[in-house]
């Protein structure tokens, strides 16, 4: 039987009240009635079980029967700097990277990145994240940074994983193969460059910072779909080491 999971920011007391969106879901979606069985989370670690008492219009009490604090992960993490892109395919990355366990979403303007509609889209996104890892069964939340341009990024990524190996896709006769770089227990930092490509200073500022230039397939791949790759790849690795 599925696990009805829930998205709580707080899990701290014997009563937990959801309200708004996930009271909304677990009331007219999920159809939860009095004694069914909930799993929260707060996307930092925290997992509860509880039982509901309680379903209402517009909120739902629940019982807190059991707590687990899990600790984050502190090596290997997954890290995709990713161009923004038109329309909702950021929004198709943030989705489903979440899914495959990426740690770290950082949204990139690129010197050839298209130009977005003015407002920041970080609300959706956060959204769209937590409805991906409730399906998906993930604990943590990945982080979601930016939009920033390149220099600004790189900088706080470098300060953020200072040990991490940062790769970027390319095409020129340096690169190589992805399999060919990447560590057991390194954390990897990833970008992913317009569809336009990098320009020549922004090639050689991701030099300059140690960058390696790697090839992920024979094809040019739009920006949704190197993410992906890059994502599933790096998390595949990842979560096939043995400690």
């Amino acid at each position: 039987m599925r696990t009805t999971r829930c998205f709580c920011e707080k899990i701290e007391t014997s009563e937990v009240i959801i309200r708004d969106a996930e009271a909304h879901h677990l009331i007219h979606v999920l159809r939860v009635e009095t004694g069914t069985q909930v799993e929260l989370f707060d996307g930092k670690g925290t997992v509860a079980q509880a039982i509901v008492e309680k379903a209402e219009r517009k909120e739902v009490l629940l019982s807190v029967t059991e707590i687990v604090n899990h600790e984050p992960r502190m090596g290997a993490r997954v890290v995709l700097a990713v161009s923004v892109a038109k329309g909702n395919r950021f929004d198709q990355i943030v989705t489903q990277c979440t899914e495959l366990g990426v740690d770290h979403i950082a949204a990139v303007l690129f010197e050839r990145t298209v130009k977005q509609a003015a407002g920041s889209a970080t609300d959706r996104w956060k959204k769209l994240a937590v409805s991906a890892a409730k399906q998906s069964g993930r604990i943590f939340l990945p982080q979601i940074t930016g939009p920033a341009d390149l220099p600004q990024t790189l900088e706080q990524l470098k300060a953020e994983y200072p040990e991490g190996k940062i790769i970027y896709g390319g095409f020129s006769r340096e690169t190589i193969p992805i399999g060919d770089v990447i560590g057991r227990f390194a954390d990897t930092i990833a970008f992913v460059g317009p569809e336009g490509g990098l320009t020549e200073s922004e090639q050689k500022l991701l030099q300059d910072a140690g960058a390696m230039e790697v090839k992920l397939t024979q094809t040019i791949l739009r920006i949704e779909t190197a993410a992906l790759a890059f994502g599933l790849f790096l998390c595949l690795h990842r979560d096939s080491m043995k400690d």
